[in-house]
């Protein structure tokens, strides 16, 4: 019940950031993934603490669903902002459905514009799902081979995420 609003507040407290780092004239890309990954070892550290035999009404349970719920909240708002264009990370029935009507679409087409279309949206789709595949697989077997231990992996990739960031261009908004 809690997740919801906690949720939509992070929501807003992003937007709150998104608005400040813009009127510096800052691009929100490395902020937003660093606030991420910041997220996300507070997620880990209150986990690993408690241990395994957590109780799931336990304030520090709450508590860690909570940082993990804003942990998402910021990844949503970072891909609509800070990454116009690319596929949402959030709503992969959604990617994995305009696939399959795309593929469908190159494969029985008849409209060669339509056909070109599709293909192209699939292509971009595509990196997005596979990464979504391979995450809940690698995110099994470690749950599996490592427990508790795997929440690591998620927050490596927040800070493989942040460093790759640097790559991503200015920390500068292009302006006039």
């Amino acid at each position: 019940m809690l997740s919801v609003p906690v949720f939509v507040v992070m929501l807003g407290l992003t937007r709150l950031v998104i608005g400040g780092l813009k009127s510096l004239g800052l691009a929100t890309l490395r902020p937003l993934l660093l606030l991420q990954l910041l997220l996300l070892v507070a997620f880990f550290i209150l986990c690993f603490s408690v241990g395994s035999h957590i109780d799931p009404s336990a304030t520090s349970a709450i508590l860690a669903g909570m940082l993990g719920v804003s942990a998402m909240a910021v990844q949503n708002a970072l891909v609509q902002v800070s990454l116009k264009g690319a596929p949402a990370t959030a709503v992969m029935t959604t990617n994995i459905t305009r696939f399959a009507m795309d593929l469908g679409e190159v494969l029985l087409g008849r409209d060669p514009g339509d056909m070109a279309e599709a293909r192209r949206r699939a292509n971009h789709t595509c990196p997005a799902i596979v990464g979504f595949a391979v995450g809940c697989g690698l995110g099994a077997a470690s749950e599996a081979a490592f427990g508790l231990l795997s929440l690591a992996l998620p927050m490596g990739f927040a800070l493989l995420a942040f460093a790759m960031g640097f790559a991503a261009g200015p920390a500068r908004e292009k302006g006039p």
